[in-house]
């Protein structure tokens, strides 16, 4: 049995490689690899129930906890502890990769719900409205609460 997954999702225009889901890891965790094309933004969020970490591969972004900004460049991690309001955006025009791991294991669950797998050759852009409307219901089920308009009004 492959102890790896692969199977891509798209959340909030992100693709989230799941590597391991938490059926793998007895619930302890779950990995996913994620892509930014450079245009993409979280929506303001707490999670009230796991933690996340995140390493970036390469590239960069920007992660706004409580408020604060800080970059994360290739070779940098953050931990972002539940209870604590953060946001990932990558608007530096560029990709970036990293590791996300949930702990413990329920936002590959909420990815299921709020996400969609992608499709062959789909081109990942920014969230439709029945994205958004999607994640913004399976928030709550996840302890997940998000604290802004999102995507901003244009």
């Amino acid at each position: 049995m492959s102890h790896t997954d692969s199977t891509e999702f798209v959340l909030a225009g992100v693709v989230m490689k799941r590597l391991l889901c938490g059926q793998q890891t007895a619930g302890q965790f779950c990995l996913f690899e994620n892509r930014s094309d450079g245009n993409t933004k979280t929506p303001i969020h707490v999670h009230a129930k796991d933690d996340e970490t995140v390493y970036i591969i390469e590239g960069e972004l920007k992660a706004v906890v409580d408020g604060q900004p800080q970059r994360l460049a290739a070779g940098e991690s953050i931990f972002l502890p539940r209870g604590l309001a953060h946001q990932l955006m990558n608007t530096s025009g560029k990709p970036c990769r990293y590791i996300l791991i949930g702990t413990p294991a329920l936002f590959d669950r909420f990815l299921e719900e709020a996400g969609h797998e992608r499709r062959p050759d789909e081109v990942v852009g920014p969230p439709t409205p029945a994205e958004i409307e999607r994640l913004r219901e399976a928030a709550p089920r996840f302890g997940i609460t998000l604290l802004s308009d999102w995507p901003p009004a244009e």
